[in-house]
Parts: structure tokens; C-alpha cells; sequence
């Protein structure tokens, strides 16, 4: 296994990866950290919002959301607002949704713990993202999109960044897929969706901004609406 791992330097820090599968082995050191302790009733830094019925569960190692069951009903789950741009951050997530015709999700970095009744940090409709965050670096599918896809998207100081199209085709349904945010120091991000970088946004979010890790879930009918998640990852690179 060793002599698979290589180093590179990236924006004047030092990364390892797996050169059988292109992923990053991060180092992480110094900074807040929030590895997986959402399964951990012991760990505080995760805060869900439970509104209009919505709910989670963990069971096998899968944590389960579900949403309440009115049209935009939406649970949200973020780390505490603990996270500064400037030292290079990177979440990531094996995330599946459950009945994606009919259902929107976030996952990644915002500004704010919570978003209003039945809104989620972007939302996206026919062809244009709403962004209720300020300071953003998010994935976000919406159903209300004329064309499904997973999207990807910057917010800097309430300006919206340019939307990457993440993937090719829909989601399919109950389906994992891996997600991956890296901020860094100067404020660009880099979104990978299976392991494949998506695209990259320059200045995409203001590093005097403080963020939390972020995900959320949108249903858009009269019926609850399910997400599964493997694992979240968010950390600092720096202190």
C-alpha cells in the first residue's frame, strides 16, 4: 500500500494521495476538525434543525434524514460555525438521495447554521440558483430545475459565483456518491464529485467570512423525502 502514495505540493501545502485512485490522504493538523462525530452523541459540533416533522436516524453505520412530509419541508444539519477560509478548508461526504425527482439537497460550506422555514443555503429553479447564503461553497441538486444535475457554486459576500455542472445525467435514486469541497487560503474553491474534479471558482467565498460545514434537504411535494449519509468530513488545514 505504501508505494501507492505519492506528495504533491498544492498551494504551498503538502498533499498525499492514492495514486491508484487519484484521492487525497489529508494530514490534517492544527485547526478545528470535525471527523464523522456526527454518528457520536459524546461529540457537540454537529446541530440539526428538526422543523415540520423532519427527522434522522442511525443505524448500520448509515445515518438516515428524512424531512417532513408538506411541500419544502427541509431539515438541515451543520458543524458549528467554527471554520476560517484563510487557513484552507475541505469537506466531504458519501451522500444518496433517496427520490431525487422530487428533492433537493446542499452539501459543503455556508455561512449560517440555519436558513428560513422551507429554504436551504441555494436552491435552484428552472434555470437559476436562488442563494440565501452570504458566504458559500457548495453541491446543491434541486428537482424545481428544469434539468436535474448536481450543481456546484461559490457565494462571496452575497455576489454568486459562476454555476458548475457537476454531473451528466440525473441522480439515480438511493445511489451514493462522493462529494468534495477545498477551500483555499485565497478563497478559491475546488469541487469534486466522485472523485473527479468538477470545476474550479476563483474567489468563490470571502476568507474574512466564518463558515460552518452544511448540509441540507429539500422536499418539493406534498411528501417526506429521504437522504442517506455514509460519512461528513470537514476540517481546517491550518490553525
Amino acid at each position: 500500500m505504501i508505494d501507492r502514495i505519492q506528495a504533491r505540493s498544492e498551494n504551498g501545502y503538502l498533499k498525499f494521495f492514492d495514486i491508484a485512485t487519484g484521492r487525497t490522504i489529508d494530514i490534517k493538523t492544527g485547526g478545528p476538525s470535525v471527523i464523522d462525530h456526527m454518528y457520536q452523541a459524546s461529540q457537540a459540533q454537529w446541530n440539526t434543525a428538526i422543523v415540520n416533522g423532519s427527522s434522522h436516524a442511525y443505524a448500520g453505520g448509515i445515518l438516515t434524514i428524512t424531512t417532513g412530509a408538506a411541500n419544502d419541508d427541509d431539515h438541515e444539519m451543520t458543524s458549528d460555525l467554527m471554520f476560517d477560509p484563510s487557513k484552507g478548508l475541505t469537506a466531504e461526504a458519501r451522500i444518496a438521495i433517496g427520490t431525487q425527482a422530487t428533492s433537493g439537497f446542499n452539501f459543503g460550506f455556508s455561512d449560517a447554521l440555519t436558513e428560513a422555514a422551507d429554504k436551504l443555503a441555494i436552491t435552484f429553479a428552472t434555470a437559476s440558483a436562488t442563494t440565501n447564503a452570504t458566504d458559500a461553497a457548495l453541491f446543491f441538486h434541486d428537482s424545481d430545475a428544469t434539468t436535474n444535475r448536481v450543481r456546484a457554486m461559490g457565494v462571496n459576500g452575497d455576489t454568486d459565483g459562476t454555476i458548475i455542472t457537476a454531473s451528466s445525467a440525473a441522480l439515480v435514486d438511493a445511489a451514493f456518491h462522493h462529494y468534495r469541497v477545498e477551500v483555499d487560503p485565497s478563497g478559491n474553491a475546488k469541487f469534486y464529485y466522485d472523485d473527479v474534479l468538477a470545476g474550479t471558482q476563483l474567489l468563490a467565498v470571502d476568507t474574512g467570512a466564518t463558515l460552518c460545514a452544511y448540509f441540507g434537504l429539500i422536499t418539493r411535494t406534498a411528501a417526506a423525502k429521504t437522504a442517506q449519509i455514509d460519512y461528513m468530513h470537514a476540517w481546517q488545514w491550518t490553525a
